[in-house]
């Protein structure tokens, strides 16, 4: 019997207000492609096109892929309720970065004028709170999911690395906050040292890893060979941000490997995946159903 409480009507059901925030934010933020190309300008800086583009894209993908794990949990009240919370927040946070670009000023550790500051300290609130929010479908996705194990291994992965990435975040704005304080750049470690990289390492891992499920099953890839090259990819994806972390603390720029640890660091973790795909290939059996 179909159910016409008026509250539930009113939520939705959690995994579609996701996707549809999603999907809002990232047709906004294609949108702004065409604005970038007209208006010209550079692709990094603080005032920058590559904000609204990037921050709707990447942050719509990713409610996107919150809203397909919700919709494989058994629902409850509360998930509708975390899911209204993440998608407002998100969108409002995006909203405040495109508007700042339009007035061309800076959206990040903008504290220029009392409306300025008060953006930069909104849109901080907004993704605290949102983070939050992705903390509670991280526990869930750890419940019972309606997907195959190899799926199942690959969405949990990927809304961990989620939430590490997200806490790298907070980590970068506290030393940009007394980077500014001081009058110095809030995006450098050192001398070349990129804040952002061992951020955006992994953050989309979420997406990245299902893909390859998906297309290790269309490849007619057994479920072991699956798991293990999801495995492969997820240490890869940590030794990333080891390796990211380890530049950006050491002031180096993103691939400028001039230590032994460097070295090492970066042939393990960007050739793992490698080696896994070339075993699973060469070693692939027939397909046989779970």
């Amino acid at each position: 019997m179909q159910d016409l409480n008026p509250l539930r009507l009113l939520l939705g059901a959690p995994g579609n207000v996701l996707s549809a925030s999603g999907i809002v934010l990232t047709v906004i933020g294609l949108l702004h492609l065409p604005v970038w190309f007209w208006d010209g300008g550079g692709w990094v800086g603080q005032v920058s096109w590559r904000k609204p583009i990037l921050f709707g894209v990447s942050t719509g993908v990713t409610l996107i892929s919150i809203g397909w794990l919700a919709s494989k949990l058994h629902q409850g009240f509360a998930d509708r309720c975390v899911a209204w919370v993440v998608s407002v927040c998100l969108v409002l946070e995006v909203a405040l970065i495109t508007i700042q670009q339009w007035r061309g000023t800076a959206s990040h550790f903008n504290q220029t004028t009392v409306l300025n500051a008060a953006i930069d300290h909104a849109m901080f609130a907004l993704i605290l709170i949102a983070f939050v929010g992705i903390v509670y479908f991280t526990a869930r996705s750890f419940s019972t999911l309606r997907l195959p194990t190899d799926y199942g291994l690959a969405v949990r992965a990927g809304m961990l690395f989620l939430v590490v990435s997200c806490c790298i975040g907070f980590a970068i704005s506290a030393y940009g906050y007394n980077r500014v304080a001081s009058g110095l750049s809030p995006e450098i470690v050192g001398d070349r040292g990129v804040t952002k990289f061992p951020h955006g390492i992994a953050i989309h891992a979420l997406q990245i890893l299902p893909a390859v499920v998906f297309g290790a099953r269309m490849l007619a890839i057994e479920t072991a060979k699956r798991k293990f090259l999801v495995l492969s990819l997820i240490l890869s994806f940590a030794l990333q941000i080891i390796f990211a972390s380890y530049q950006t603390i050491s002031g180096l720029g993103r691939y400028e490997i001039t230590t032994v640890a460097g070295v090492g660091l970066s042939l393990v973790s960007f050739g793992t995946p490698v080696l896994a795909i070339v075993f699973v290939m060469i070693y692939r059996q027939p397909f046989r159903p779970n």
